[in-house]
């Protein structure tokens, strides 16, 4: 699977998908919410603010070309490390060093071809509903539901027993360094920490 920016500049490829990715999954916290509207970029969103993620493991991940154009982003200095690119503001995904989790954002895998997800079937979970916008027609868990953890956690679990946060290429070699000196953009009442 490749993925994209939206002008094509940047693309990564996903060696192991769509085997290791635990499926399509949706945000609607008000940190991911903050993010996309910060830069731009709330077009992302779905009508009711929710952020649709497809994980893969770091190890995973191959850049191909247009590194040079990947900027990284927090809204805390303790906040997720989130990625978008400097040639068209396409956000590319969320990453924490050493943890075994890109959550690269669906319309980087749509921006090469707009059928890529449909391998993977529909939604699998929807978490943090207590900041969705209201009139969804499908459950929201308030926050992070019983269902989540089922769709997610044996992702992480297996992630983390094959190292698969290691060798990121959004890191250098430490694991701990992203390859960009991460921007804090300016807080607001609607981030949460």
């Amino acid at each position: 699977m490749t993925i994209s920016c939206d002008c094509g500049a940047f693309e990564a490829r996903l060696t192991e998908f769509p085997n290791n990715t635990p499926g399509r999954l949706a945000c609607y916290c008000k940190d991911c919410q903050a993010y996309l509207n910060k830069i731009g970029r709330s077009d992302v969103l779905d009508e009711f603010g929710g952020t649709e993620v497809i994980p893969a493991y770091p190890k995973d991940v191959e850049l191909v070309k247009g590194t040079e154009n990947l900027k990284c982003s927090r809204l805390s200095p303790n906040g997720l490390h989130r990625w978008s690119t400097t040639c068209c503001n396409s956000p590319i995904g969320n990453t924490r060093p050493g943890f075994p989790w890109v959550g690269f954002y669906h319309s980087a895998y749509k921006a090469k071809d707009p059928n890529a997800l449909n391998s993977l079937g529909d939604i699998r979970s929807r978490i943090f509903g207590r900041d969705a916008k209201a009139g969804a027609p499908f459950e929201i868990s308030n926050k992070i539901s019983f269902k989540a953890m089922l769709a997610v956690t044996p992702f992480i679990i297996k992630g983390k027993i094959k190292k698969m946060s290691e060798s990121s290429p959004f890191y250098e070699a430490d694991g701990k360094t992203p390859i960009r000196e991460p921007e804090l953009l300016p807080r607001s009442e609607d981030t949460m920490l």
